[in-house]
């Protein structure tokens, strides 16, 4: 006897492939360029700034200052990023623990659901009835 899924085979097949999707967790925790881009990224502009503004105090505009920024940028980059890198999980787990007492403090001055509380109910009874959440679609003007 062939199981028959209740809201048709099209939304069951898109719980099966959602199910075998990585959690965002497991993308987190991977080695892949897409966890290291935001690292990457917002390094890049800190030190970018960071030497343009310390080259200004230092030495301020002149003929050379842009390939000395570039220099010491490039310089500088290499070296933070790693840092920023290795340093995320430290960072994210002191951030969590010094957050929870504040989280838990304002839930005993005003009972009531949380925004995770209620996301965390929403997956679970989509899931439980084998639906999928569609994307919002903006409509173009």
């Amino acid at each position: 006897m062939q199981h028959s899924p209740v809201y048709g085979d099209r939304s069951y097949q898109a719980y099966q492939v959602a199910a075998t999707r990585p959690s965002v967790r497991e993308v987190a925790g991977s080695k892949s360029l897409a966890s290291m881009l935001p690292t990457i990224l917002t390094t890049g502009v800190i030190t970018l700034v960071v030497t343009a503004t310390m080259r200004l105090i230092w030495a301020g505009f002149n003929n050379d200052f842009f390939a000395a920024w570039m220099e010491a940028w490039l310089t500088t980059w290499p070296i933070a990023f790693p840092i920023a890198y290795l340093t995320k999980p430290l960072v994210n787990r002191l951030t969590r623990s010094v957050s929870k007492p504040v989280a838990a403090s304002v839930q005993r001055r005003r009972p009531g659901l949380t925004v995770a509380d209620v996301m965390s109910a929403s997956e679970q009874a989509t899931h439980a009835r084998g639906l999928r959440v569609r994307e919002s679609v903006t409509p173009r003007y």
